[in-house]
């Protein structure tokens, strides 16, 4: 068994950060769009630097039922985001555009509360299909196929059939629908059921990586990372996060949080932010030394319950 970290793709969506250069790191994600309801959804304006790799959210995230689009044009939006703003040649991986069953629209808005398993199951074929779409069209070295459910076993049944147009050698498998875990931990046991069931598959398959969307919750990453450890796999989280708390007077995450810690000055924020994001990067690149990194408290045969 291989002990490895946790890569860490910073978030971004600003040209600057707070009058001072964006800097995230060797790593980073963009999402064509970002917004947390219809009216308030933006084209993400972003500057890139040039020496950072990129993976391409597709921003399926923020398209609510209305401006929902086809798996053909939420492609082109994505291809025309990465020319416009100039960093096309920097992504290595653009992600499929995948319907996201963690949160549920209202009035235009979206709140924290998965779907019921009937209404999960369209979404899940939606995303079978977003999957094989876009391993017709390779145009950047490799992928993320993203996987979604709202129990264990639909989501083991839609990452199963999402593996099927998987390239292990070139792709990774991504892992949707967790970024509430932090927020509604009472979701940890259904995830650590599901990585029971995905993560053996995955390595079965000869998939090398797993990315999980949008999850800085150390309680989960631990738990997917010790068990990918033993399975030969690779993995990888996303966030903006990092790179915003220190402009609202928040450092740190899980034991490291700094309760005295204070909203700097706006001339230092910026190079605060940027601090804040190498800080969080080489806290996941050690994960396994940290208390996290424990086996999932799941027993196999609980994992393979389909509740």
């Amino acid at each position: 068994m291989t002990v490895t970290g946790i890569k860490f793709y910073c978030g971004i969506a600003e040209r600057q950060w707070n009058h001072h250069p964006v800097v995230p790191g060797p790593f980073s994600c963009i999402a064509p769009v970002y917004g947390r309801s219809e009216r308030t959804k933006r084209t993400a304006n972003v500057a890139v630097p040039s020496e950072t790799a990129v993976i391409q959210d597709s921003g399926a995230f923020s398209d609510g039922p209305k401006s929902r689009l086809s798996v053909e044009a939420a492609y082109d939006r994505q291809v025309a985001h990465a020319e416009r703003f100039n960093y096309a040649a920097q992504v290595t991986h653009r992600a499929s555009y995948d319907f996201l069953i963690d949160e549920t629209w209202q009035d235009d808005k979206r709140s924290k509360k998965r779907w019921s398993w009937l209404d999960a199951q369209a979404a899940v074929d939606t995303t079978i299909k977003a999957a094989e779409y876009m391993t017709k069209h390779r145009e950047t070295p490799g992928l993320i196929l993203s996987a979604q459910g709202v129990t264990p076993k639909q989501y083991f049944d839609c990452a199963v059939r999402v593996m099927d147009f998987l390239d292990p050698e070139k792709d990774m498998l991504g892992l949707g629908g967790w970024c509430i875990t932090g927020i509604v931990k009472s979701l940890l046991p259904a995830f650590e059921r599901t990585i029971l069931l995905v993560i053996p598959e995955a390595s079965r398959r000869g998939v090398k990586h797993v990315h999980v969307w949008g999850v800085i919750y150390a309680d989960a990453l631990g738990k997917l990372l010790w068990l990918c450890d033993q399975y030969g796999l690779t993995c990888s989280t996303d966030s903006v996060g990092p790179s915003t708390r220190p402009a609202f007077g928040s450092w740190g995450y899980a034991d490291w949080v700094d309760r005295n810690y204070q909203r700097p000055a706006p001339a230092e924020r910026g190079r605060e932010r940027a601090r804040h994001v190498e800080a969080v990067r080489n806290w996941l690149a050690e994960f396994s030394q940290t208390q996290y990194y424990v086996p999932p408290g799941i027993n196999q045969e609980a994992a393979n319950d389909h509740s």
